[in-house]
């Protein structure tokens, strides 16, 4: 009998080396973020790739038969941009030297997950190398963009013939800015696409019982926040994850706005306050 594991990994910025073009300046290690690199448009363009410093054995990874890649996914996000600036990213996997996966990533004012889906077979494959293209420049005086990627990460599935130990799960999950709970927040505990279980934060917390030991990845949704994921690893006897999801900054509003709401207000006060008093100085005359 064959037993199905999930597996899923999220690389951290050490996993890579950047390697820059000639004449170029180099993408960096992001400073502001986690798990990230980050493109900066100067000139001359920034310009590179971060690829795996040890290339991922698939046998090893995937210690079982019908070994199979889901989805790989990576967040982008631009700040500045516009007039006068260009910015590129992509996202590339090959297997055993040969490309199985080559797309360009999506940036916006805010996070923007770029997910693909493979549904591969790698049974055959023996080593995998993820590469991270990124691209920045600026072609005016005073133009300003800084591409940011972050969370590269990979699932999938293998079988094998040794039954799974089932495993409690506790997540918790806080506020990254002020470390409090988030209370109602939307937990999903998945196996590429397929949900292996769900439930919302109750006093910031949620459980999961009988959970197959393996890798997952961890999906939150909170009005309010950031969407969050996050591959973790699954192992007896229990596991618990302190989950910090990031709340959406509130933009203030323009001064000129403040000064618009007064005078509407001001208006409005000379217009009905004259009246009222009309209408008070008023006199009713009965006519007999």
């Amino acid at each position: 009998m064959s037993y199905r594991k999930s597996w899923s990994r999220t690389f951290e910025t050490g996993d890579f080396k950047i390697r820059t073009y000639a004449g170029m300046n180099s993408p960096r290690i992001c400073t502001e973020h986690e798990r990230c690199f980050c493109a900066h448009g100067l000139y001359p363009a920034t310009q590179g790739e971060c690829s795996l410093i040890d290339l991922l054995d698939i046998p090893s990874e995937m210690p079982g038969t019908q070994r199979k890649l889901l989805t790989a996914s990576v967040k982008g996000l631009v700040q500045g941009g516009g007039y006068g600036t260009a910015y590129h990213a992509a996202l590339r996997l090959s297997a055993d030297g040969a490309s199985i996966l080559e797309r360009d990533l999506n940036h916006g004012g805010d996070w923007v997950l770029n997910k693909f889906t493979l549904n591969r077979n790698v049974d055959a494959v023996s080593k995998l190398d993820v590469n991270l293209y990124q691209y920045a420049s600026i072609s005016l005086p005073g133009a300003s963009v800084i591409i940011h990627d972050a969370e590269i990460t990979l699932d999938g599935e293998y079988y094998t013939d040794v039954p799974p130990v089932q495993v409690p799960v506790r997540l918790t999950v806080v506020n990254n800015k002020t470390g409090a709970l988030v209370k109602g927040a939307y937990v999903a505990l998945m196996s590429g696409a397929r949900v292996v279980a769900e439930g919302h934060t109750d006093g910031g917390e949620v459980k999961f019982e009988n959970v197959d030991e393996g890798s997952y990845t961890v999906k939150v949704l909170a009005g309010g926040y950031h969407d969050f994921e996050q591959s973790i690893e699954v192992v007896p006897p229990s596991v618990w994850y302190v989950i910090k999801i990031v709340p959406i900054a509130v933009v203030p509003l323009p001064t000129w706005v403040y000064w618009a709401v007064g005078g509407v207000a001001a208006l409005g006060a000379i217009t009905v306050i004259p009246s009222i008093i009309r209408r008070k100085e008023e006199r009713v005359v009965v006519v007999r």
